[in-house]
């Protein structure tokens, strides 16, 4: 595995070939299967969203998901009460979504219980 992290009842890998993979609890889609069936092994993130993109470092909050790519993408999941998804509303999903961040290129992404942050350089 590349990176690892971990929320209050799941877990998010990523591979080196830039594969996520998911494990645990799923009552919110935080494990971005698609479902909300909670899973024993890691299972492969299979969405569409996620196709042809390389996962870079991941982060978890207490129920949410969040990923980002080598190209500098962000795609978040999972609980969404607070907004925390960054998606501009407020309802769960349970596959990864991408996160606009119009004119910023983001570095780093990380949740805490029921928010997410990214770190981006300003555009020059």
């Amino acid at each position: 595995m590349q990176d690892v992290a971990a929320g209050l009842w799941h877990t998010v890998c990523t591979s080196v070939d830039g594969d996520v993979y998911s494990f645990g609890g799923n009552q919110f889609g935080q494990l971005g299967t698609g479902s909300d069936q909670a899973e024993t092994v890691p299972k492969l993130v299979d969405a569409t969203s996620l196709e042809n993109k390389n996962a870079r470092s991941v982060s978890c909050g207490a129920r949410h998901s969040a990923i980002i790519t080598d190209e500098g993408e962000v795609f978040c999941w999972g609980w969404n009460k607070y907004g925390q998804l960054g998606l501009g509303d407020s309802m769960d999903r349970n596959v990864p979504c991408s996160v606009p961040v119009d004119a910023y290129h983001p570095l780093n992404v990380s949740c805490g219980w029921r928010h997410t942050l990214v770190l981006a350089d300003s555009p020059t």
